[in-house]
C-alpha cells in the first residue's frame, strides 16, 4: 500500500454503537484496501469508544490505517469537516453509522482506473423496514431542488472540501448545499455505472423533512436558483399535502404507503 492512501473513508456517529459495528465489518470485507478509515464520534456514552479501540487490531492486520476521534461536536457537518481536516486521502467517502458499501468489490471497481472527474457518484440501494429498492442517481440538474444522489454513494476530491467545507449553519442539508454549489461552479462530476452503497431510510434528514425543505429554499435563494415556476408550485403542494396527511394520520400511514410503493417496484 502507498504511504499516502488514495481514499479516506469517514464515518461520523453519535450513540450508534451497533450501527458503527456494521460499517466496520463491511469495510474490512473490501478487496481493495488502499484507503484509510476515520471515525469521528461525538463523544458517545454507549460503548462506541471501546468498540473502536477494539477494532484497531483488525484494521492493522488488514493493512488499513485506522484512527478515531471521540469528542463533542456541533452536529453532523461539523464532525464531517473534522474528518476532512484529519484525512490524508486524495478522495473522500462519507459512510455514516450503519451505511454499507454494496459489495466487497465496490472500491476496487471505483478506483480500477484513476478518475478524471472531481466528484464521482453512483446509485444507492435503499432499505425501509425490510423492503429494498435500487434508487438510480438522477440527472444532475435535479440538484437545484433535490438531492440527485445519496452522499453515501459519492466520492469527493478532498481539495474541494478543504476549500469549501460544509456550511454548518445548514443542520440537515449542508451536503446538498455543497453538491449544488459545485454543480453551479461547473466542477466535473462523473456517474459510476454501478450502485455504491446501501442506505437505510431512517436517517437524520429523513426525520427532519420540514427543516430540510426550508433549508432547500434557503440554499436555492442563496445560490441564485430559486425559481417559483409552475412545477415548483406543484412540488410545494405535494410536499405540504404529504406533511399534512402525516400530521393528521401519523407516521404509520406514511410507512404503509412507502412500503407498498417499494414492494410494487
Amino acid at each position: 500500500m502507498n504511504q499516502t492512501p488514495v481514499l479516506s473513508v469517514i464515518t461520523v456517529c453519535f450513540q450508534a454503537r451497533d450501527q458503527v459495528q456494521a460499517t466496520l465489518t463491511n469495510l474490512l470485507e473490501q478487496t481493495w484496501t488502499d484507503f484509510e478509515y476515520l471515525v469521528i464520534d461525538g463523544g458517545s456514552g454507549d460503548g462506541t469508544k471501546a468498540l473502536l479501540d477494539g477494532a484497531t487490531p483488525a484494521f492493522s492486520q488488514a493493512g488499513i490505517p485506522f484512527c478515531f476521534l471521540s469528542e463533542p461536536d456541533q452536529g453532523i457537518y461539523d464532525a464531517m469537516n473534522k474528518g476532512v481536516r484529519m484525512a490524508a486521502g486524495t478522495w473522500l467517502l462519507f459512510l455514516n453509522a450503519g451505511d454499507l458499501l454494496l459489495d466487497p468489490e465496490v472500491l476496487a471497481r471505483t478506483f480500477k482506473t484513476p478518475p478524471e472527474a472531481k466528484i464521482l457518484y453512483g446509485d444507492t440501494l435503499c432499505i425501509y423496514q425490510g423492503q429494498k429498492k435500487l434508487y438510480p442517481a438522477l440527472p444532475l440538474s435535479h440538484l437545484t431542488y433535490e438531492m440527485a444522489f445519496c452522499h453515501q454513494s459519492a466520492f469527493i476530491r478532498r481539495e474541494l472540501l478543504l476549500e469549501h467545507p460544509y456550511d454548518i449553519t445548514y443542520r440537515v442539508c449542508a451536503d446538498h448545499h455543497f453538491f449544488l454549489s459545485m454543480y453551479l461552479q461547473q466542477i466535473s462530476f462523473a456517474r459510476l455505472p454501478f450502485p455504491v452503497s446501501v442506505y437505510e431510510i431512517a436517517g437524520y434528514s429523513d426525520q427532519n423533512k420540514l427543516r430540510s425543505h426550508r433549508e432547500q429554499h434557503r440554499m436555492q435563494k442563496e445560490l441564485g436558483v430559486f425559481r417559483p415556476t409552475l412545477s415548483w408550485f406543484f412540488r410545494e403542494i405535494r410536499f405540504y399535502l404529504k406533511q399534512g396527511i402525516k400530521h393528521m394520520f401519523g407516521q404509520h400511514l406514511i410507512d404503509l404507503v412507502r412500503k407498498k410503493r417499494l414492494h410494487e417496484r
